[in-house]
């Protein structure tokens, strides 16, 4: 290991030789360690040790103690429609240890004791390339915001608490807004023990979720690639989850019509209702999901209409899946188990009455638990992938044989299709959570 030339005590002196990585590929950072070792080791880790000059560890302390600074290096990607990036994935930051987190307040937590003050070194990843070729691009140390410690500080808390009540495996990326619980183990059998109950859970890390790495890509990083107007800038205390039901809370029996009126949104817009709810929340807003908030947590806005029969008039569709993919995919690795895991949604509820005219009866902020997801869910998933693979795509689970989810079609007509498996056509569908499931989630919230 080489010596450093750098002040390892100094916060803007390790900025300042980080920076020296930019414009570099990694296989141009440190070319004689690539020739001597395998290539195949974490990139993380092989910058720490020939570029950085230290041996990684595991350490509960950041990787350079002394100025309390830790080494996080996290790729991004270009979107198809060009000159737009989003973090390619969540950004992992440290274990969690289920027996001493629950004795830790926040402010002397192990989390940030680590992660105060993270320097984050981005890379463009490229389908097309070796990982060695990756362009390094930015190197610079980063501070929560105030504005965001704030949900963090609540995320954190959230998730501890959860593990207090003895629920550990219950906990789900998409219980939290920006901090979130990943899974983290070699697969589903790494199990650990937790304080309070005997039931076993999977291995986990907090990280900051993909959502919150893409805002922070493009507003802090990349500067003013792209921007997101803030919703609240005083959350006084509230998780961002109760702040939302709050504000909706002081609509609660308003006529659309009314509503309207009010926001000067015409009843023919199309998305309406969306456009209301977006509204009710922040007058300058018609669609909540471009704000900060949304985006960094990945919430998912989804108006619902009960009739006056007291029933749902629709289910609720997702994004349509390829033949060829979703059968290449394990379940745990599965685009709707990411999906389901890492979401929350907003559903905002609207009554139909006696006259026929809709009033907004209330909110939920909820995300998928971790027992269903794994189990209904999961069924539906694997019997999919079974008939697609037996060439049954026309022929996939119908609402009447299970209670949560199922596939219909989802395409314009019937000349929108995906290749299958096989090599034929079929229309395009998606999973769609079942109107009586929805009933059931809005009626217990």
């Amino acid at each position: 290991m080489r010596k450093v030339d750098y002040d390892v005590g100094n916060p803007i002196d390790i900025e300042r030789h980080a920076k020296g990585l930019i414009g570099k590929s990694f296989r141009e950072v440190m070319p004689k360690a690539i020739e001597n070792k395998s290539s195949k080791g974490n990139l993380g880790n092989l910058l720490e040790e020939h570029y950085f000059g230290y041996k990684p560890n595991s350490d509960a302390a950041p990787d350079f103690a002394e100025a309390g600074v830790e080494l996080k290096l996290t790729p991004y990607k270009e979107l198809k429609k060009g000159n737009r990036f989003s973090a390619k994935e969540r950004l992992v930051l440290n274990m969690i240890n289920y027996q001493d987190v629950v004795k830790e307040s926040f402010d002397e937590s192990s989390f940030y004791y680590k992660n105060r003050l993270l320097l984050l070194v981005n890379y463009l990843w490229r389908e097309e390339m070796e990982r060695l070729d990756y362009p390094i691009t930015h190197a610079q140390l980063f501070e929560f915001p105030q504005k965001d410690l704030e949900i963090i500080k609540a995320d954190w808390q959230f998730i501890v608490d959860k593990i207090k009540r003895g629920e550990a495996h219950l906990l789900s990326e998409g219980d939290t807004s920006y901090l979130g619980a990943c899974t983290k183990g070699a697969n589903k059998n790494s199990l650990r023990e937790q304080p309070f109950s005997n039931t076993k859970a999977m291995q986990r890390a907090f990280s900051l979720k993909s959502s919150y790495m893409t805002v922070l890509l493009n507003e802090y990083i990349l500067k003013g690639k792209s921007t997101f107007e803030k919703m609240t800038d005083d959350l006084s205390g509230m998780r961002l989850e109760e702040w939302l039901t709050m504000r909706m809370n002081e609509f609660k029996g308003r006529l659309v019509i009314d509503l309207e009126r009010q926001f000067e949104v015409s009843s023919s817009a199309k998305s309406k209702l969306a456009i209301l709810a977006s509204k009710m929340l922040n007058a300058s807003f018609e669609n909540a999901e471009k704000s900060e908030e949304f985006q960094k947590a990945k919430i998912k806005l989804k108006t619902i209409r009960i009739g006056k029969n007291g029933k749902i008039k629709e289910s609720m569709s997702f994004p349509a899946f390829k033949y060829t993919e979703i059968v290449n995919q394990s379940w745990e690795e599965s685009d709707l188990r990411e999906m389901f895991e890492t979401t929350k949604y907003l559903f905002v509820v609207f009554q139909e009455n006696q006259d026929e005219e809709y009033t907004f009866s209330h909110s939920v902020v909820w995300n998928m638990p971790i027992d269903v997801l794994d189990n209904e869910v999961k069924v539906v998933w694997e019997e999919t992938v079974r008939r697609i693979r037996r060439n049954e795509e026309n022929s996939l689970p119908k609402k009447s044989e299970f209670s949560v989810c199922h596939v219909r079609p989802k395409a314009k007509n019937k000349k929108d299709t995906y290749p299958t498996p096989s090599g034929r056509h079929a229309t395009k569908k998606c999973f769609w959570l079942n109107s009586e499931y929805i009933m059931s989630i809005v009626k217990t919230n």
